[in-house]
This record gives C-alpha cells, sequence and structure tokens, in this order.
C-alpha cells in the first residue's frame, strides 16, 4: 500500500490528539482564553458561515456555537480530535464537523470566514503551501475573510516534534496568496502555554475582493 505524506501527517496528529489530555498540548487555551474576538469584529451577519480550520478540540468551536450568529465548520486532519468536540458539543443544528486535510479540504458551499489558529505554519514546504491557498480560495467567498495565526518570526522553530515556517504580518500576507491591499488587520499577540510559557503570535485577518 502506498503510504502518502498525508497519511503521515495524519498518523501524527491522531497521535497527538488520541493520547494527550485536551489541556496537556501547548496550544490549548482556556473557554475564556480563546481568541474569538478576531471572528467577532468581522462583524458578520446573521448565520454566516464560519470555518475553523486545524480546530482540534479546540474550545473555539463551542464559542462560535454558543454565540448563536453563526454557521460552524470545525475541520481537523484527526478524527480523534472530530470526535472529542463531538463528545463535547453534542449534535447542533449549526455545527458541522469534518475529518479532512487542509491541503485538499473543499466544502459543499463557500464560507464566510476562514479562522485558522496555528495550521499554517506546519506547511513549510511551498507546495504545501500552494496547496493551502487552492484550498482556501475554493472555500472562502467573494468578499470573505480568511483569519490566520502563526507563531510569529522570534517565537518556536518547532511544535509537537515538527517544523514550523515563522511569519511577520507582511510576509504571512503574501505567504497566504493576498495584496498588502486586502489586509485589514495585522498584529502580534502572546499566547501563554498550560505551562506558563509565551509563545508569540502573527495574526493576519485578509479580506478576499468581492470580485
Amino acid at each position: 500500500m502506498l503510504v502518502t505524506m498525508s497519511d503521515d501527517r495524519r498518523q501524527h496528529w491522531e497521535q497527538v490528539h488520541g493520547t494527550k489530555p485536551v489541556d496537556g498540548v501547548s496550544w490549548w487555551q482556556e473557554p475564556d482564553d480563546v481568541w474569538l474576538d478576531l471572528v467577532e469584529d468581522l462583524g458578520l451577519a446573521n448565520g454566516a458561515r464560519v470555518a475553523d480550520v486545524g480546530c482540534g478540540a479546540s474550545m473555539l468551536v463551542d464559542a462560535l456555537v454558543d454565540a448563536g450568529r453563526y454557521r460552524v465548520v470545525g475541520v481537523d486532519i484527526a478524527e480523534s480530535a472530530i470526535e472529542r468536540v463531538r463528545d463535547r458539543v453534542g449534535e447542533h443544528p449549526a455545527l458541522r464537523l469534518v475529518a479532512a486535510d487542509v491541503r485538499t479540504l473543499r466544502l459543499p458551499e463557500p464560507v464566510d470566514a476562514w479562522h485558522d489558529r496555528a495550521v499554517f505554519h506546519f506547511l513549510v514546504s511551498e507546495a504545501d503551501r500552494a496547496a493551502y491557498r487552492d484550498s482556501l480560495a475554493a472555500c472562502l467567498g467573494p468578499g470573505g475573510h480568511a483569519v490566520v495565526a502563526t507563531f510569529a518570526a522570534d517565537g518556536p522553530e518547532s511544535c509537537s516534534g515538527l517544523p514550523v515556517q515563522r511569519y511577520d504580518g507582511e510576509a504571512l500576507v503574501a505567504a497566504l496568496g493576498f495584496a498588502p491591499a486586502d489586509a485589514v488587520r495585522i498584529e502580534r499577540r502572546v499566547h501563554r502555554t498550560p505551562w506558563g510559557s509565551e509563545q508569540p503570535f502573527t495574526v493576519v485577518v485578509v479580506r478576499r475582493p468581492s470580485s
């Protein structure tokens, strides 16, 4: 049987999410600490579609559902992560959970917002980044916003045993395939891990042109 890079990546994240407690990973945020404001500040209409790619077992999905204004799609490569969210949130008419590789992700209808906290920085090859851009272009509707957070230029060089690509704001906007004029927000945030260390992030919000 042919083993692909996607298989290797999936096995890695199944191991992480299937064996560690939800709060035993560096990226965990307590419910009151999730960066929900990055989506809320977009001013989306009621019923807007929001995709959280690489959602893991994050509490952000819960927060988006609890907001009561969004139709949420949680996407992760690890089925074990998806099951943890499903067990916690349960069946909900505003939530769809999808086990998929973001590099090949296609959704049945476009989303109004694409949220990615700490997936893009794991794509260290240009081929993987190009595949991600294709997925983003296929899934994000005209006029939609992408909210993407990666390790900052002075952030960690690896995470969960994998190398990462670090970015400043301008470099991240360009790597996502957007023009400088498409950026509506660029900022630095510091995440405190469950064991107290600090990780600087670059956050960008870009808007896809309406036409």
